[in-house]
């Protein structure tokens, strides 16, 4: 199958000369860009016309809970430990596959609407996650949560889903869905799983997943209770090095940032959910540039975003780290989109492949629809990108491509009944939330 995306208004490439073409076009074959130019005149099975629209790499969303999009707008507006003990955790002991599954599907919708075509996650029912991922056609990681509680029962009972997980992955063979390892949490694991995950990853050459720092009390009871930072911990167990993707990381001291430099660990910074939940502090973005820690951008779940809308966090990334150091230079447009494609891609470990828009690389490709009014006008090279960041929304995304298949074009999935997924998962999350209909 061949496409030609024909006469970009302009292509912002994400290469490393961060170049942006003017009316230029790409021609992609077996799911891999051939070509890049002003004239194409290769012959294609299909053609796109791409006036009046910006060509860019699909976005990357290296942190977040897909199935918790049945929890969007359930418990809002409430303290952090209060919605954990009272709303989220008693609904999460009542989540079966199938509503998983259901969740999952709506959560993948969205995020192909809105231009995310990668994505790290973790949560429970992986068979049921994989099952949804499988139908929309995007890429993903995905990641069984473990979380022991110190228990080791509970302990053995975690290995062993997620070595399930694994093997089930492995025998699919397709090149779309990995499999990351998910510690929880330092707080929520043992010393034995958090080693364990990390032999693991070594083992399968897999990613590990895990939380780290989210809380000021999480930091602040840990090290009471070990005498040790969660870093230095993870450190001093030999658990950090650069297969860890660490979400959100908040409450970091400048040695602790050191650290996550010096073993390679990147980080997932989640800007929405972490203001949405009232947490306090910001994550030390520019000490981690300083060291060299490589950062992307995570929704965190649709519970406490609430929604996986990668535009919305690239903005609201900026302008945290602007107000927050009262500097409207700390965090430019530029290096905004970098976390959200270049850096994504490197923090999952396949930057060779997708994050940029390269020839030889995989067709993961989203049009943005420039006549709309938020859009308008474009005054040149100089602004596109900013214009991105600051002013584009996901719901301006046109076409999205993962792969070489198109899967939404000019705003209709095709190969998904949306009408039909909505109806079942507002049934099933309603039911499921014991909420009148």
């Amino acid at each position: 199958m061949s496409i030609l995306l024909k006469n970009c208004d302009w292509i912002v490439t994400q290469n490393a000369s961060r170049e942006i073409l003017r009316n230029c076009s790409v021609y992609v074959e077996d799911g891999r860009i051939v070509e890049i130019g002003g004239k194409i005149t290769c012959e294609a099975d299909r053609v796109l016309n791409c006036e009046k629209k910006v060509l860019m790499p699909g976005l990357i969303n290296t942190h977040t809970h897909l199935s918790m999009t049945l929890f969007r707008g359930y418990a809002d507006d409430m303290p952090l430990q209060e919605w954990l003990t009272t709303k989220i955790w008693p609904l999460e002991s009542k989540l079966t596959g199938q509503l998983c599954y259901q969740g999952a599907l709506l959560g993948c919708l969205e995020m192909i609407r809105t231009g995310t075509t990668c994505f790290l996650d973790m949560y429970y029912f992986l068979e049921n996650i994989v099952e949804a991922v499988k139908k929309t056609g995007i890429r993903a990681f995905l990641s069984h949560a473990i979380i022991d509680l110190f228990d080791a029962g509970s302990r053995d009972k975690h290995q062993k889903a997620t070595q399930e997980s694994i093997n089930f992955i492995e025998t699919l063979g397709d090149p779309k869905i990995g499999f990351a390892i998910a510690p929880h949490a330092p707080y929520t694991c043992s010393e034995e799983s958090l080693l364990w995950a990390r032999e693991v990853a070594e083992r399968e050459n897999a990613l590990i997943h895990i939380h780290i720092a989210e809380m000021r009390s999480e930091q602040a009871e840990f090290e009471k209770k070990h005498g040790l930072r969660e870093v230095e911990y993870l450190d001093k167990i030999g658990f950090l090095c650069p297969r860890v993707v660490s979400a959100h990381s908040v409450w970091l001291t400048k040695r602790e940032v050191q650290l996550l430099g010096e073993k390679g660990v990147k980080v997932s910074h989640c800007p929405v959910s972490n203001m949405k939940l009232a947490l306090g502090g910001v994550a030390p973005l520019p000490e981690m540039f300083e060291s060299k820690v490589t950062v992307s951008l995570g929704t965190d779940g649709a519970a406490s975003n609430n929604c996986l809308d990668m535009f919305d966090t690239m903005k609201f990334c900026a302008l945290l780290h602007k107000a927050h150091r009262w500097d409207p230079t700390v965090l430019p447009a530029q290096k905004v989109l970098d976390l959200a494609t270049v850096e994504g891609a490197k923090a999952l470990g396949i930057e060779e492949r997708v994050g940029s828009i390269e020839e030889g690389k995989d067709a993961d490709l989203i049009l943005i629809d420039l006549k709309s009014p938020n859009l308008m006008p474009i005054h040149g090279k100089d602004t596109v990108v900013s214009d991105i960041v600051y002013s584009a929304k996901g719901l301006n995304v046109a076409t999205s491509m993962i792969n070489g298949q198109i899967l939404v074009e000019d705003g209709v999935f095709q190969k998904l009944d949306e009408e039909e997924i909505y109806r079942e998962v507002e049934k099933a999350a309603l039911d499921f939330a014991g909420q009148p209909r």
